[in-house]
Parts: C-alpha cells; sequence; structure tokens
C-alpha cells in the first residue's frame, strides 16, 4: 500500500472493529479490556455474537489497541482466548451511502506474482498516480499517457504554451497509438498477464452546483458537453486498444469516481455519463470468451486507500482463471474492504 498516505487517512478513526470475543464474555468484559488503551466513548456489543465495534475518546487510543493486537503474544485475551481488532474507516471525505464507514480497515492480499504489461490512461489524479506507482512497485511494466484538463486563467505558464492542432480526423489518437505500439515491444513468457486500464474523470460538473438547473438551461447543457467527452474518451480507449486487447486476451478496467456510484443518476448532468454503461455492455468481448471488462466503483476520495484495492483488484481479477475472469466482467467491483458484519463473524 501507499503506506504513508493511508496512516494519515487513517489516523483520523478514533472506531475499532473486534471479533474473537468468548460466548460467556460480557459487553462490560470487553469495554474493560479496551479501556486498557484509553477511553472508551461506545461499546456495541450483544453477549454471544462474538465480535462488535467500540469508538474511543482519541484516534491514538484505537491505534494503540491494533497495535497491540498486531503482536505476537498480545494482551487481548478473554477467557483465555485471543482477540482481534482492527481499525474501523473512518468517515471519509466524498463517501457515498455505500456503507464505506462500516468498513473494516484490512491491507489487501497484493500477488506477488507480477503483471506483464499494465497501459493506464486517462484523467491523471490522486488515486490514479497512486495506483500506478503500486502496480510499478510490484515490477509490472507499466505504460502511462496522462490526460489532464489545464486552466490558463489559474496557470500562467500553460496560457503561453502554443496549442498543438490536429488537422486530420482521429488524428488526436496518436499518442495513444503510440503508446499501444511500445506495449507492444514487451513479450510475456507464458499465458499473458496484461490490462488496460482506463481513468474516468473525476472532477465531473453536476447539476446541484447550480442553484435552479432548470432555469439556467445554457450552464446545464454546458455541464452536460463537459461530462459527455468522459463517455467518448471511454469509447476511444476501447477502439484504439482493442487489437492489443485481443491479442494479449487482456483485461479492461475502468476506474470510476464516486460521483458515479448509482446505476441510474438522478443528476441532471451526470446521468448521460456512461462509465457504467459501458462496462455493463462488456464491448471487447470475443466468441473464445476473452476481452474481459470490469469496472472500479470508489466510494470515497481517500486517494491513498483507493490506490491500493485498485492495484490489489487489478492484479487479482488479471491472473484469476478464465471462469473467474468471465462472472466478473460487465460488472462494477466496489473497491472496498470487508464489511463490519462480514469481518466480525470471520475467522482469523
Amino acid at each position: 500500500m501507499v503506506a504513508s498516505a493511508v496512516s494519515n487517512d487513517l489516523n483520523l478513526s478514533n472506531k475499532v472493529l473486534f471479533r474473537g470475543v468468548p460466548d460467556s464474555c460480557s459487553s462490560e468484559e470487553v469495554s474493560a479490556l479496551l479501556q486498557k488503551f484509553g477511553p472508551v466513548e461506545c461499546i456495541c456489543y450483544e453477549k454471544g455474537k462474538g465480535g462488535g465495534s467500540a469508538e474511543f475518546l482519541f484516534c491514538g487510543s484505537a491505534e494503540s489497541a491494533e497495535e497491540e493486537s498486531k503482536r505476537p503474544n498480545s494482551s487481548l485475551v478473554l477467557a483465555g482466548q485471543r482477540v482481534e481488532i482492527v481499525r474501523g474507516a473512518p468517515r471519509w471525505e466524498g463517501s457515498t451511502d455505500t456503507g464505506a464507514f462500516q468498513q473494516a480497515f484490512v491491507t489487501p492480499k497484493v500477488s506477488m506474482d507480477p503483471l506483464d504489461t499494465v497501459i493506464v490512461r486517462g484523467q491523471t489524479s490522486a488515486a490514479a498516480i497512486g495506483m500506478v506507482a503500486e502496480l510499478a512497485k510490484s515490477r509490472t511494466t507499466t505504460l502511462v499517457i496522462w490526460d489532464r484538463h489545464h486552466k490558463p486563467k489559474d496557470e500562467v505558464k500553460v496560457a503561453n504554451l502554443p496549442k498543438k492542432i490536429f488537422k486530420e480526423t482521429f488524428s488526436e489518437q496518436e499518442p495513444d497509438k503510440e503508446v499501444m505500439k511500445r506495449a507492444g515491444d514487451y513479450f510475456p513468457v507464458g499465458a499473458p498477464k496484461c490490462a488496460l486500464v482506463h481513468l474516468a474523470e473525476e472532477k465531473l460538473k453536476v447539476a446541484t452546483e447550480l442553484a435552479k438547473p432548470l432555469s439556467k438551461v445554457n450552464d446545464l447543457m454546458d455541464f452536460c458537453r463537459h461530462n459527455h467527452l468522459e463517455t467518448m474518451s471511454n469509447f476511444n480507449a476501447f477502439k484504439i486498444y482493442q487489437e492489443w486487447i485481443h491479442a494479449n486476451r487482456a483485461c479492461t478496467f475502468v476506474l470510476i469516481p464516486p460521483k458515479l456510484c448509482y446505476e441510474w443518476d438522478d443528476d441532471l448532468a451526470t446521468c448521460t455519463t456512461g462509465s457504467r454503461r459501458i462496462v455493463r455492455g462488456d464491448p471487447a468481448r470475443r466468441r473464445d470468451g476473452s476481452g474481459w471488462t470490469l469496472g472500479l466503483q470508489m466510494t470515497h476520495s481517500a486517494a491513498a486507500v483507493n490506490a491500493a484495492l485498485a492495484s490489489a483488484t487489478i492484479m487479482s481479477v488479471v491472473t484469476a482463471d478464465d471462469a473467474t475472469r468471465s462472472n466478473l466482467a460487465g460488472r462494477c467491483l466496489e473497491l472496498s474492504m470487508p464489511v463490519f458484519s462480514t469481518w466480525t463473524q470471520g475467522t482469523k
């Protein structure tokens, strides 16, 4: 993971989840055990359930409890049975209502076997940069082509740069084609383990930015046009790279921002953005079953966490068998950690 950045995000959490509590222990006994690390504001535990959650008064207390749980000779023991503790996810900025606050903060398992080649293209963002860093650290050959919106009014140096004029139709696709050509220089050994990752625009325009959107038709349509460029960028990714995708039996991933987390968006400006619908269409599939397309749906704006989850998911899916990839294709996978109920009922 991007350790330092993830640690900064986690420092905002005073919540812990615990499991492994013997059936005979009461909530008072669990509370007494946790209070060794600091004052406990509240505890949610039902006798006999084996696990629950608690909130400390201070975030540092939650951190200390988790660190103690990681020790081989941990003192977190009730009735001779060891109790396991992890931090609960904080209320990250931009969280959707998909249960982000109910997640256990568990480090995703990353495959030690690197992929062959991954092409990353699309809008630059903190999560995207972190994801690329994670892939590169795994010794995966990673080729990147960034797309970034420049604002001449705010960036003086950008205002003075000459703009490139494309005189021929589709000539703006040449940078992508050059990256695809470079990717062809790397030959995998054995079955190819390759992926294309399209990074969807995170800074989409939303109708809620307007006080009365229906009375400001021109502004609303400008928002729709801005967002529609993302749909076109998605189509371009499949159009340009389809030859490379099929030649290498590669998986295609679309990293989708939290704003597009709903199947049927009720925002007038983003409802026409087709990122999720394109994934559902699974447009690169062939008769032999290859050409898998999956969506990676972010549920909050914690960039380091999204980067770690996205890279781990990409490596896991690409190294899976064809049956697993076929089962996941056409779906938008939520980038999340185990939810409260799942983790507390699990075994160590």
